[in-house]
């Protein structure tokens, strides 16, 4: 498997006092080139991947941490969000809602990696793998309405005060079961009332 680093790459030479920091942007830069050639499009000012398709998008966020280690421990967080881009438009509008993520799964098996000495994790493909089965089982958004269905099904993972708002924005009385089941554990009571207000 391509490692999607040059030969020059610091991936080649670290060392123990080699920063954290410039092993951590390489591997963002690896990912992304990765994802990159699938046709993603990666920012390295703010790590992370991003896909569109129709309203629906999907960014992976790459994060770090302050208590890093030379010559031992580079953290690599992965967060993904899924977020709708008329939503945005529609909370601005309405002014119902905080923002326009929807989605933003908890349990996975790669949230956090210790990416120190990644070259040999990251040739057999290990990191890649279980992104690359994620995305396709769980944050596969190319039908946007049979992600919808899906992620109502089990909306434990779903940012419940923005679903809420996005199935209101499309006239989807599923809305109502979201904020009748919710019991004000993850919804303002003032976008509930906003809610109902705006579907009568």
């Amino acid at each position: 498997m391509k490692t999607h680093w040059n030969k020059d790459s610091i991936l080649n030479t670290f060392h123990s006092e080699t920063k954290p920091s410039e092993i951590f942007k390489e591997i963002c830069n690896s990912i992304g080139n990765y994802y990159s050639e699938k046709g993603w499009k990666y920012s390295k000012s703010r790590p992370k991947i991003r896909r569109e398709s129709n309203d629906l998008v999907l960014e992976i966020n790459f994060w770090s941490s302050h208590s890093n280690l030379a010559g031992s421990y580079v953290q690599l967080e992965i967060l993904p969000y899924v977020s709708s881009k008329k939503l945005k438009k529609w909370i601005k509008e309405n002014e119902i809602g905080r923002n326009n993520s929807i989605y933003a799964p908890k349990k996975y098996s790669f949230r956090n990696n210790n990416v120190y000495g990644i070259t040999d994790f990251f040739k057999n493909s290990i990191l890649l793998n279980e992104i690359d089965e994620f995305i396709e089982n769980e944050l596969n958004i190319n039908e946007n309405e049979k992600f919808i269905d899906r992620i109502l099904k089990n909306q434990d993972e779903s940012i419940k005060d923005n679903l809420a708002c996005y199935l209101a924005m499309k006239n989807d009385k599923r809305m109502f079961e979201i904020i009748e089941n919710d019991k004000g554990l993850n919804i303002d009571k003032q976008i509930i009332e906003k809610l109902k207000k705006y579907y009568s």
